[in-house]
């Protein structure tokens, strides 16, 4: 169960930001002790797998063992004993300082944990980037992708000087290449960008592309361009890798603005693959690179110079 707790009013009480981790203030240190020691109390019915107090709420992640009939007891009393402990403790502010109740996801799958886990993770250099250096996070519409060649009107969030580079690639892996083969190509593209250091453009949709992105964020000054196929928030709310990405500038998302409620156009992501393409034909020395099968059992790397066709 992933849970988040809130201060009421909201106020920076447990401390404050400073790039990367919460510096706790005495009342946050006091909060800090009061949650372990009562996980500590429901050893056996409760394990505390992550969490993170933020200046005005806390996160938590914790599990408990199957067949638990009374595990909805038992995570009401942990969460009750908490909160009216660390109330006690710091009674030199003022009364009420939860919020009645809780908010809670149950994560049911392992893939859920873990973003839940790197959301966690990274909460407190998400805060420092919306609050410290919101141009980072601030979504630009509409943003002219004149490489495009369409009408469509864009939105941008991140580093749009990625775009005002001499040279682009963008990449598109079939989905149809196997497991087996995805290992050595996702190696081969992440020595080739090492070495050349030009931005990918691409939508990492594909399980090879997303281990292509997953790989590129985790190498140092790697830049990056995703294309999605739409997201309305007028602050975008990074995840996983990407606030440490927008964090050292180099990650720039880009999505067309359309209506919410319109359904999702048929072939949209091969369109924006096209689109990347387009964005890398446009520079001197840009290619694509486009991972496919040309025969049975065989996987090969195609250099394009020119756009693929939608």
């Amino acid at each position: 169960m992933f849970v988040t707790i809130r201060l009421e009013p909201r106020r920076p009480l447990f401390g404050h930001v400073d790039h990367d981790h919460v510096v706790l203030s005495e009342a946050g240190e006091i909060v800090k002790r009061d949650l372990l020691e009562s996980a500590g109390r429901f050893k056996g019915f409760i394990t505390l797998r992550a969490w993170t107090i933020m200046p005005d709420h806390v996160h938590l992640r914790f599990t408990w063992p199957s067949g638990n009939t009374d595990a909805e007891k038992m995570i009401g009393s942990f969460i009750g004993r908490f909160k009216q402990y660390s109330k006690h403790h710091i009674s030199w502010h003022r009364d009420g300082i939860w919020e009645e109740g809780y908010h809670s996801l149950i994560c049911a799958a392992e893939r859920l944990n873990r973003t839940v886990d790197a959301y966690i993770l990274n909460n407190p250099r998400k805060r420092s980037l919306l609050h410290s250096d919101p141009s980072l996070m601030r979504v630009v519409e509409p943003f002219p992708l004149l490489e495009d060649g369409g009408h469509d009107l864009w939105r941008a969030v991140g580093n749009t000087d990625l775009l005002k580079r001499d040279r682009i690639v963008s990449l598109r892996i079939s989905r149809k290449v196997s497991l087996d083969a995805l290992p050595q190509i996702v190696e081969t593209c992440r020595r080739d960008v090492v070495e050349n250091g030009y931005p990918v453009a691409s939508t990492f949709f594909s399980p090879g592309e997303r281990m292509v992105f997953k790989a590129l964020a985790e190498e140092k000054d790697l830049p990056i361009i995703r294309l999605l196929p739409t997201f309305t928030e007028l602050a975008y709310r990074p995840h996983g890798l990407e606030p440490s990405l927008f964090a050292e500038k180099r990650l720039l998302i880009l999505s067309r603005m359309v209506d919410p409620a319109a359904p999702t156009m048929p072939g949209e992501l091969v369109r924006l693959n096209f689109i990347a393409a387009n964005i890398a034909r446009a520079r001197e020395g840009g290619r694509t690179v486009y991972v496919t099968i040309p025969g049975k059992d065989r996987t090969q790397i195609v250099y394009e110079e020119h756009p693929m066709s939608p």
